[in-house]
């Protein structure tokens, strides 16, 4: 089976290819490079990696016509956190028209299914708070998201519908919660460019900055999941005839402040692997964002219920995985 991997070198399809080629599959990345320059290396070298513009049409209809895909995972996206999806919200329109010509290339050369990681940004409008996590219908009877970033995803997920109803082309839609993932550097001065734990890591662990740079009053509660977790789902059940057309939430459902996030991480960079002592999280607030979703927590049933899957790894296992990277270099959980 020939499987085709968009933003391949992206953290979280580094995590997916890995099992996929585990499976046997014949694996094609792609990606322009656009975020870091170069490639991250972490999945190895047993795929064919391919450097393409997916907002070039014509060089996406020559792709697709030259690997012959039966299942695209379409994960090219323009990827930030809160301050850099506020900054760069031009850009993020993009995805819409690389995810537009990805899925014509699909249906052109009879693609069995085109898999989209979406994100848990398109419920940015719907209701949530502590004991009321947000199910995958929910964003059917609220406003669309009012963020460039969640409104690209939002329409992502339609236009996939879209190609359904017209031509027939398969569906399945990730929305992943918050990935803790040790690869994601903070390569920016300003905080947000990068998401929390990235800038957490940097700030806390690298450059032991004190007071710690947050963005309002780091009570905003996130629910944080480690990558491999959400690989897994992505490379076990994608393809099934199950999941064709379904939505489905991966995220672990425990609610988490920025500020207790910040100090779950200097207690384990501290007391267990001695990378400092005597530091405390004192805080400096850099500014906010109006946009900045307060609650973010994932109702997990639907995939419990109809994959057995759900997120096993606390925050904290999860932490202590990224600084054992940090300390003594790559580390993988238990896929």
């Amino acid at each position: 089976m020939r499987i085709l991997v968009t933003g391949s070198e992206g953290s979280l399809m580094q995590a997916v290819i890995p099992l996929l080629l585990k499976k046997k599959y014949v694996v094609y990345g792609v990606d322009n490079l656009s975020r870091y320059g170069e490639r991250l290396g972490i999945a190895g070298t047993d795929y064919t990696f391919i450097k393409c513009d997916l907002t070039d049409g014509f060089s996406v209809d020559r792709l697709i016509e030259q690997v012959k895909p039966d299942y695209i995972i379409q994960a090219a996206a323009t990827i930030y956190g809160v301050g850099g999806f506020n900054k760069y919200c031009g850009e993020m329109y993009k995805d819409i028209t690389l995810h537009d010509n990805v899925l014509r290339a699909a249906v052109k050369y009879k693609v069995k299914k085109v898999v989209y990681i979406s994100s848990s940004m398109v419920y940015e409008n719907c209701p949530q708070e502590i004991g009321r996590p947000v199910a995958e219908d929910i964003v059917d009877f609220y406003p669309a998201p009012y963020t460039d970033y969640g409104l690209s995803k939002f329409v992502g997920e339609r236009v996939s519908k879209a190609y359904l109803k017209q031509h027939g082309l398969k569906y399945t839609i990730w929305r992943p919660f918050n990935i803790i993932t040790p690869y994601e550097k903070s390569e920016d001065e300003q905080i947000g460019i990068s998401h929390v734990f990235a800038d957490y890591i940097k700030n806390i662990v690298i450059e032991k900055k004190r007071p710690l740079p947050i963005i309002g009053d780091g009570m905003q509660i996130r629910c944080f999941t480690w990558i491999e977790e959400v690989a897994q789902a992505i490379a076990e059940y994608s393809f099934l005839d199950k999941t064709d057309n379904e939505t489905y939430n991966l995220g672990n459902p425990e609610p988490i402040s920025m500020r207790v996030l910040a100090e779950k991480i200097i207690d384990v960079a501290s007391n267990e692997y001695n990378l400092f002592e005597n530091y405390f999280p004192l805080y400096e607030t850099i500014g906010e964002y109006e946009n900045d979703v307060i609650v973010r927590i994932p109702d997990v049933e639907k995939a419990k219920n109809d994959l057995g899957w759900e997120a096993k790894m606390r925050a904290d296992d999860s932490i202590r995985l990224c600084l054992k990277y940090i300390v003594e270099g790559p580390v993988h959980a238990w896929f």
